[in-house]
């Protein structure tokens, strides 16, 4: 019953914005959502002190971890995001969020690259090779200097909470700015062990950009190259990947798609991380009760929520409809077959640079329960901020 009544609200909301377009920003608070959903703590991860801007901030990721030997180190927090004119910094929580301490930066060891672009952190929930379950993996983009002639897919690897990282190997090697290699993402499938890494490519000649993998059983070899995403039409350019895994075994991939208006937001769904369908399919759009959304998404599942869990979407600014928080969360509560829109937990309007909201992140906590949402709102002045909001998730009752 509590269901139907949920579903019948998002009818009434999208049949709302249809007739009364002023009335576009309008969301389901956050009580009316059929599971209990609330913002625990906000915090900042970085804040400049000064107004005048510095360098940009972006593509901000974060990881709890809970695979270490020594169980006392298990809910460390440790986050790293992109800082333009600079290696990416690295920085620990031991207190949930409540408080952050810069460990150090990231520098490319392997390739003597100096530049590095769009980290993504990730913590082994297995042994693989001889790296021992634990071990904290960044994946990130290396490029050559002011040139930028060369750019590599690299993994990183630190056995000491994050205080240091060594890289170890390339996933894939590229050319430059329009022919290069880009954000990775990783996501292990636990039947084969096997981990993924999904990132875009701007290397086929056939197509302006498109999104691919490869995986990897040792960390250190990986497979030949596989398209998960390449238009018909060659000048789009799918990018930004996110998977996440369902309960019902399903895997949702959300991207981008440049090319369109507003870089709409899509989505594909998979029984498995190496069978993606037609490839040339663009995919579906992600609405939520006649919104929709674009640029830099990112999605994650949590088991709460009914039999169904919570599916939750976010990207940097809206296309249909307004938001009075900066951009909405989509949240699912049926696999993703349907979304309704709730509010920002770290509002934020977009600015003149328009950089703010640029590749938020998401990490669940094993219990599902807990959510850490980090994204770059903007400070004082002309600068930007790494925040983090933690989301609570618990049930009110089933309904799926």
């Amino acid at each position: 019953m509590r269901f139907l009544f949920f579903r019948l609200l998002i009818l009434f909301l999208t049949a709302l914005r249809t007739v009364i377009p002023s009335l576009s920003d309008a969301n389901v608070p956050y009580e009316r959502l059929p599971v209990r959903f609330s913002v625990e703590r906000q915090s900042d991860i970085f804040a400049p002190a000064g107004v005048d801007g510095g360098p940009v901030l972006e593509y901000p990721t974060v990881v709890r971890l809970s695979h270490q030997k020594n169980a006392e180190d298990n809910g460390t927090l440790l986050a790293s995001f992109e800082q333009w004119g600079s290696t990416y910094p690295v920085f620990c929580s031991t207190d949930d969020g409540r408080t952050w301490q810069k460990l150090g930066h990231v520098t490319d060891d392997y390739n003597g690259y100096y530049n590095e672009w769009m980290p993504f952190l990730y913590e082994l929930p297995a042994d693989m090779g001889t790296f021992d379950a634990g071990t904290v993996i960044l994946a990130a983009t290396s490029v050559t200097g002011e040139g930028v002639t060369d750019s590599t897919i690299t993994l990183y690897a630190s056995t000491d909470l994050g205080k240091t990282f060594h890289a170890f190997c390339n996933v894939d090697k590229a050319g430059g700015t329009d022919w290069g290699v880009w954000e990775p993402y990783l996501i292990r499938e636990e039947e084969s062990g096997r981990l993924f890494c999904f990132y875009s490519d701007d290397s086929d000649p056939a197509h302006d950009q498109k999104l691919v993998y490869k995986y990897s059983t040792d960390l250190v070899h990986w497979s030949e190259k596989f398209e998960c995403v390449a238009c018909r039409d060659p000048a789009l350019r799918p990018g930004m990947v996110s998977v996440a895994k369902m309960g019902n075994g399903e895997y949702f991939m959300v991207y981008e798609m440049v090319g369109i208006g507003g870089t709409p937001i899509y989505c594909k769904r998979s029984a498995s991380l190496d069978d993606w369908g037609d490839v040339s399919d663009y995919g579906t759009p992600v609405s939520a009760a006649g919104k929709t959304f674009g640029s830099s998404p990112y999605v994650a599942w949590s088991p709460v929520g009914g039999g169904c869990g919570t599916l939750i979407v976010t990207a940097k600014h809206m296309l249909e409809g307004s938001s009075r928080t900066g951009t909405d969360l989509f949240l699912s509560f049926d696999y993703g077959k349907t979304f309704v829109p709730a509010d920002n937990p770290l509002p934020y309007m977009l600015d003149g640079h328009e950089r703010c909201g640029y590749s938020p992140s998401l990490f669940v906590t094993e219990d599902g329960g807990g959510i850490y949402y980090v994204n770059n709102p903007p400070g004082q002045g002309a600068a930007y901020r790494i925040s983090m909001a933690k989301l609570r998730l618990s049930e009110k009752g089933p309904f799926c």
